[in-house]
């Protein structure tokens, strides 16, 4: 069965767009294109790539970087949310009661999207700093920074 014809969407909100890696923008109007009546996109990493001509980790960045600016949700593997202001609606009606149900964090229309698309950025960096080292010398506490190393590494080995 079709999805049914989107026949609304208010897409002034991409006048906010972050400043993001080029990935991430072929990603979102790929979706843009595909989504389902209310922003439903059932597609794998895999065949975003193959359909904007990327490597999979390629479209996995670009994902990553929707995801930290809150323009694509995640359910499941393979199935992605875009975020109600840019999502497609039967009707006006539909458009607004998905966007009165959304958290005010989740808003893209505001004068400091990019400072928070940034600051989600750099948390995750910082997410991902740590795990690598909690990988290769054992718990790390968030506020060590790289100077910091030898002592975890001290501190893992006992």
């Amino acid at each position: 069965m079709a999805a049914p014809e989107l026949t609304w969407g208010s897409f002034n909100v991409l006048s906010y767009m972050p400043n993001m890696p080029k990935v991430a923008y072929q990603v979102l109007h790929h979706l843009m294109g595909e989504q389902e009546t209310g922003g439903l996109c059932v597609k794998t990493e895999e065949e975003i790539a193959e359909s904007i001509n990327v490597h999979r980790s390629q479209a996995g960045r670009g994902l990553q970087h929707l995801m930290l600016a809150r323009m694509v949700y995640r359910k499941t593997k393979g199935r992605y949310q875009l975020n109600p202001m840019l999502s497609g609606f039967r009707t006006p009606a539909e458009h607004k009661k998905a966007i009165d149900g959304m958290p005010q964090e989740d808003w893209l229309d505001v004068d400091d999207f990019q400072e928070r698309y940034e600051r989600a950025v750099a948390d995750h960096q910082e997410e991902v700093r740590i795990r690598t080292l909690e990988r290769k010398h054992g718990r790390v506490q968030a506020d060590e920074g790289v100077a910091d190393l030898n002592a975890a590494r001290r501190r893992a080995r006992g």
